[in-house]
Formats: C-alpha cells, sequence, structure tokens
C-alpha cells in the first residue's frame, strides 16, 4: 500500500493479477517461484501457488531479507513473514536481498529516507548477517541460503571468510550486453551458483529489452527462434539459470523454451558485450 496525500492508501501492486499469474505459471510449467518481502505480494503468490493444486515439494520458491532486516534479531521474524504470507512451512532457498543495511524504523516503512532522501543507512556487519541466516538452515526454514546482488568480489570474499556455510546462489542482473563474465566465473570457482534477473532487459532507464533490440533480433532470426529464446537459451547454456518476469500466459509458454545454441551463435551474442 501507498499513501496518498488525502490520508487514504492505495494498493500499488495487483494482488489478484499477481495470484492469477502465478497459478498460471505453475499450470503452465514453471517450478521456480521467486518472491522477496519487497514486492508486496507474498499473500497473493501464496494463494496462486495454494489454487494451482501443486504439491509444494513440486516448486521451489525462493525469498529474500529486506533491507531493514539485517540485524540478526530480525531475520527469523523476517522470514516467519514471509512463511505465513505464502502459507508455507519452508522455503527452498532465502536470499539477503542486498548487501546494504538499513535503519528499520517505527512505524515500519521499507524504504527509510534521510531529509536529502537517500536511504537511511545501518551498520550492520554481513558477517552478523549470515550468521542469523545460517541458523535459519538450522531450524529447517529454509534449505538453503544465499545473497542477491553481490557485484564486488572483495565483499564476497569477506562474508566467505567467517561462513559456516558457503552460500548457494548470487542472484545478480545478468544479459547480454551486461553478462559479468568475471563475476560468474568467480562465483562459480567457489561453487556460488548464478541465478540472473533481468535476463531480458538492457536497459531499464531507456525501456530497451531484447525483443527489441536489433542485434539480438538479427541472430535469433537466422536460426529461427525469438530475441527471447536467444536471451533465455544463451544464459542457461552458460551455466546460470534465469527468472523472467511476465503475466502473459502465451510469453510464459515461449519462455520455457529453451533450445542449445551453436558455439557460433553463443560467440556473436557475447561479442555483443563489447558493443554496449
Amino acid at each position: 500500500m501507498t499513501t496518498l496525500s488525502s490520508g487514504f492508501q492505495m494498493p500499488v501492486i495487483d494482488q489478484a493479477e499477481v495470484e492469477k499469474t502465478v497459478q498460471t505459471a505453475l499450470e503452465a510449467g514453471y517450478s521456480h517461484i521467486d518472491c522477496a518481502r519487497v514486492y508486496q505480494n507474498e499473500a497473493a503468490v501464496g494463494r496462486g501457488i495454494k489454487a494451482s493444486g501443486i504439491p509444494r515439494g513440486d516448486i521451489f520458491i525462493t525469498s529474500k531479507l529486506w533491507n531493514t532486516e539485517h540485524d540478526p534479531a530480525d531475520v527469523n521474524a523476517a522470514l516467519d513473514k514471509t512463511l505465513e504470507d505464502l502459507g508455507i512451512d519452508y522455503v527452498d532457498l532465502y536470499l539477503i536481498h542486498w548487501p546494504s543495511s538499513w535503519v528499520k524504523q517505527t512505524p515500519y516503512t521499507l524504504f527509510p529516507e534521510n531529509e536529502d532522501g537517500s536511504p537511511m543507512k545501518n551498520s550492520v556487519p554481513i558477517a552478523l548477517t549470515w550468521t542469523a541466516m545460517e541458523e535459519l538452515v538450522e531450524s529447517g526454514k529454509t534449505r538453503s541460503i544465499g545473497i542477491s546482488n553481490f557485484y564486488k568480489q572483495p565483499q564476497l570474499e569477506e562474508l566467505l571468510s567467517t561462513a559456516r556455510i558457503i552460500p548457494a546462489v548470487n542472484q545478480i542482473q545478468a544479459q547480454p550486453y551486461c553478462p559479468r563474465k568475471e563475476l560468474v566465473q568467480w562465483c562459480r570457482s567457489k561453487n556460488i551458483h548464478v541465478t540472473a534477473w533481468g535476463p531480458l532487459t538492457i536497459d531499464r532507464n531507456k525501456n530497451l529489452n531484447v525483443k527489441t533490440d536489433p542485434k539480438l533480433i538479427e541472430i535469433a532470426q537466422a536460426i529461427k527462434i525469438t530475441p527471447t529464446q536467444l536471451a533465455l537459451s544463451w544464459a542457461v547454456q552458460r551455466g546460470t539459470s534465469v527468472i523472467p518476469k511476465s503475466s502473459n500466459l502465451e510469453r510464459l509458454r515461449s519462455n520455457l523454451d529453451i533450445v542449445e545454441l551453436s558455439s557460433k551463435i553463443i560467440e556473436q551474442v557475447n561479442e555483443l558485450e563489447k558493443e554496449a
């Protein structure tokens, strides 16, 4: 909800649409649902999961710890709230959404701000947050833990230096024009799987995506697939998993059509990084 100048609250997300999309995606063959506290839709996601009738064990559910919950005393309660909203007993993967720690205000707000509009940062060491995350695995509330949007190697090395449980996943933004090769290779060397969010988005500020990119269209047309298929197949073939977003049934289904790309095509897509 967002509060208007009149004092009344307005929903920022169509919860019914979220519920329908989740149900449709699962029925279309999806098995990974990516959630987060900050998306403000986990209750609707939970209803969609229930409505699908798909057994819980057949669905991989990811959620994320928000920036205001990094204090070790808040981590367990944050996941409890997610589990309650989703209507489940455990998540398969729980991620620290961002490395940044923000102040937890009363009344609660997801985006605490200073007077200049900048985030109101906190100084909780990531190692302390990670220790609390490890305890969630031991409690059975999550099967695996990981990180999201950790892009700096020194930051990652600092976390690994004290971790008892190595992050299972680093979920990062990656796509053909910004493949983050070095980071992906480094994570792989540490047995950290990389999941790419935004695999179809080239530049959100300019509203550029793979479906309208001339170079990706040209490469895709040459082998009679769509630019979306090309981008997702490239991502999977390089060893990353992907979480494309869509509420359109036809697009949801087409996103599952991963194809085997030749080494020549892979190289053509790889070359796009140089043109970014």
